[in-house]
């Protein structure tokens, strides 16, 4: 019982101090089961029309509500965050005429590759710690980021529906690396 607790705890040591390594803010785990009211809530937000023209939110709808039903061997899910706001007031260009405004996360590369890139690097440590199985999304598959990242205890997901956090605002980017 010792033991797998300590492989436990260095496990987690791991992925805290590898997070951080690549550039990471913030870094929770959660279980698969952790967001029962999410499906409803996001089920209520399609039938308002609040998805505009996002069509595949409704689409995926059974599988966005379930990681399971995404992976059913997903046993664990660690949510990470990285801050992305600027180390400027990103409203300063609305004061020059003819001068374009890019959205702040729009202004460096893309944040899909960056992140992935980053996520694989750590998911390949945990595999090669712990022999598990493991899969890295970043907002491009049927996953419920913000709740489940509020269950892991990263934040609150806001009115706006952006993930809000104490430590970093909503200037958030979030992945996640499901594993058995």
């Amino acid at each position: 019982m010792r033991t797998s607790i300590s492989r436990a705890q260095n496990l987690r040591a791991l992925i805290d101090r590898e997070a951080r390594r690549a550039g990471f803010d913030a870094v929770a785990v959660t279980a698969p089961n952790a967001i029962p009211l999410a499906p409803a809530r996001l089920a209520e937000f399609v039938a308002d029309g609040f998805q505009g023209s996002m069509g595949w939110i409704a689409e995926t709808l059974e599988r966005r509500g379930e990681p399971t039903a995404l992976w059913p061997e997903v046993r664990s899910i660690i949510v990470l965050a990285m801050n992305y706001g600027p180390d400027h007031d990103p409203r300063a260009v609305l004061a020059k005429p003819g001068c374009g405004a890019i959205s702040v996360y729009a202004q460096n590369r893309d944040y899909h590759d960056v992140m992935k890139g980053r996520l694989k690097e750590i998911a390949g440590k945990i595999v090669a710690r712990s022999g598990s199985d493991v899969k890295v999304f970043v907002d491009t598959a049927p996953v419920m980021e913000k709740p489940l990242a509020e269950a892991a205890g990263l934040g609150w997901q806001g009115k706006h529906t952006n993930l809000v956090s104490r430590a970093h605002g909503s200037w958030l980017f979030l992945g996640t690396i499901f594993t058995t």
